[in-house]
């Protein structure tokens, strides 16, 4: 049993080695690599252990791994699988980070809840295609923003420095992730096209105004490839009346979650509810339609990290369970 879970949390280690060399440049300090990302409005990646390092990382090396982050103007921030690196927990403490332990858990399809349990739950997969694309993903974001902090001020399109490395099933900023894709004999497909408006269409959807053209391109296009998928939950309507002091009537969605895809892994992120819907079982729904729609797509490992062991408990009931710790340090 043993062999079997290192060989999973393997998987998994090179599954997260593997996301940011796509939008990236990858730059070997010691022993660690930082994720370099090569467009100013691109995600602000982290930096984690080098996989196949001869000896432990070490405190000095995480210092100037933070050097170069600041010079970058990157936040600094680490991630490792604490199995794999076990040693490194005391080190990033002593060179002065804090440490979030967060469950990291594998799917068992055989245990998802019947097909049926969240019929009464309305949960879309965002099309590519669609004419109203640009508008979902803007509900996306706002929805992914909204879901973790108070609504203080102006939503900016630009991910916070302080986001978590590692995104979570709790994690906030959704990923502006660049992937690269296949080459398609045809140049440009149908579903790289801006969708057309016709002239009587109503005014773009609040938000619209707030999501770069690099990402609405980014995200087309990675979803396209099915290497990227993005679900909303539909308002319940109980929680309509709720919404309207929070100015958020207009958007399409109550929650939001994503997938990332690297071959035959896949990891779902950034799960969220708005305050006021939450306790309907939405980020449930989002989460078992990513699952699901994972293993149709031909993955056969799906995890996840949970913000924490409480949320662990959710997850568990979904079909999840835990076979190890993602650890996500900062400052």
């Amino acid at each position: 049993m043993a062999t079997q879970e290192n060989a999973l949390l393997d998987r998994l280690d090179r599954f997260c080695d593997a996301v940011p060399r796509a939008a990236a440049h990858p730059e070997e300090l010691g022993e660690y690599v930082l994720f370099v990302r090569k467009e100013a409005g691109g995600w602000p990646f982290y930096a984690r252990p080098r996989r196949g390092a001869a000896a432990a990382p070490a405190a000095a090396d995480i210092t100037t791994v933070r050097a170069r982050q600041r010079e970058l103007g990157l936040p600094e921030s680490f991630e490792w699988i604490h199995e794999i690196h076990p040693d490194l927990l005391a080190v990033a403490r002593s060179a002065g980070l804090h440490v979030q332990q967060a469950p990291l858990m594998v799917l068992d399809p055989d245990a998802l809840p019947p097909a049926a349990h969240f019929a009464d739950l309305h949960v879309r997969l965002l099309d590519p295609d669609s004419p109203g694309f640009v508008a979902d993903l803007a509900a996306w974001f706002i929805v992914a923003r909204a879901a973790f902090a108070p609504l203080s001020g102006p939503l900016s399109a630009a991910p916070t420095d302080s986001a978590a490395a590692l995104p979570t099933v709790g994690a906030a900023t959704p990923e502006l992730v660049t992937v690269t894709f296949p080459t398609v004999d045809s140049g440009v497909t149908r579903s790289q096209q801006e969708p057309t408006t016709a002239p009587s269409a109503p005014a773009d959807p609040p938000g619209v105004d707030l999501v770069p053209e690099s990402l609405v391109a980014q995200e087309r296009l990675a979803i396209s490839f099915g290497v990227r998928r993005i679900a909303l939950a539909d308002h319940p309507t109980p929680a309509a009346a709720d919404l309207t002091s929070a100015g958020l009537t207009a958007v399409s969605a109550a929650a939001v979650g994503s997938l990332n895809r690297v071959d035959d892994v896949a990891e779902i992120v950034g799960v969220g509810t708005l305050p006021q819907a939450r306790r309907r079982g939405l980020a449930s729904a989002i989460t078992d339609t990513l699952a699901r729609r994972a293993l149709a797509d031909g993955v056969d490992l799906v995890f996840l990290a949970a913000g924490d062991d409480d949320i662990a408990v959710l997850y568990h009931r979904l079909g999840f369970r835990r076979i190890g710790t993602a650890c996500i340090a900062t400052p």
